[in-house]
């Protein structure tokens, strides 16, 4: 005679523990970060990092500007935000919209979601990025970096 595993049950606690843990450490930094680029601005005040490929190059890769995209984003300047980065405001749904997600499996203890980016997908956002690199670093590119 066997005993029902106790095993799997406890497992399966401690790993819908773990992932609302992460969900909420995720959104504290989130918000912390928040607070800081809130009060601080990049380039002006504060300690913020610089782009080691920027520094290297002088050409400014896709994430250049986010920093300073954010800042306007939290002061509610949304078309100063695209100029820094359209990428990253256009991108910033998405990824709030799969964070969101996660933080609603993990509380509600349902099975972790699949990141819903099908494989057919994966490279044309790879491409997409690439192409936004080589475009911010033409002649061509409308706003200042």
């Amino acid at each position: 005679m066997t005993l029902p595993s106790v095993r799997s049950q406890s497992s399966s606690f401690h790993s819908v523990s773990n992932r609302r843990v992460v969900a909420a450490l995720t959104w504290l930094t989130i918000a912390a970060g928040g607070v800081y680029l809130y009060i601080f601005e990049p380039g002006k005040s504060g300690y913020f990092p610089f782009c080691p490929f920027r520094a290297l190059t002088g050409l400014t890769c896709p994430g250049c500007g986010s920093t300073r995209s954010l800042h306007q984003l939290l002061h509610g300047n949304l078309t100063d935000a695209f100029k820094l980065n359209p990428l990253l405001v256009i991108a910033l749904p998405f990824l709030f919209w799969a964070l969101a997600r996660y933080t609603n499996s993990a509380i509600t203890g349902g099975p972790p979601r699949s990141a819903n980016l099908m494989p057919q997908y994966v490279w044309p956002v790879v491409g997409l990025v690439i192409c936004f690199w080589i475009f911010r670093n033409t002649q061509f590119y409308p706003f200042p970096s």
